[in-house]
């Protein structure tokens, strides 16, 4: 990896600079086509394209979840009176 005559360059933490070791910058391995077919631009924008769909969907999919929730909430509390005022109480005098 390394050869005696030029050392790595190590950062101040003691590591070598991952930009410094040996790799050509230049070369066709590092090239973006090369990397992943996947990463043309017509493919970027038809996965952004998706992930925005699905995130729109999951999020009218949790508004209306959540209201359906609220509701039935709402209608239990009834149902279990729970949303009545409370019943007055009478003040007694108490002998001492």
């Amino acid at each position: 990896m390394w050869n005696n005559q030029n050392p790595p360059e190590f950062e101040h933490d003691g590591f070598p600079n991952p930009q410094r070791d040996g790799a050509d910058e230049t070369s066709p391995d590092t090239e973006q086509e090369s990397l992943d077919p996947n990463l043309s631009p017509e493919h970027i924008k038809a996965t952004k394209k998706s992930l925005k769909r699905i995130y729109i969907m999951l999020l009218i999919m949790g508004l209306l979840l959540g209201g359906l929730v609220s509701v039935g909430v709402v209608i239990a509390l009834d149902r279990m009176g729970l949303t009545d005022a409370p019943a007055d109480v009478e003040e007694t005098e108490m002998p001492y």
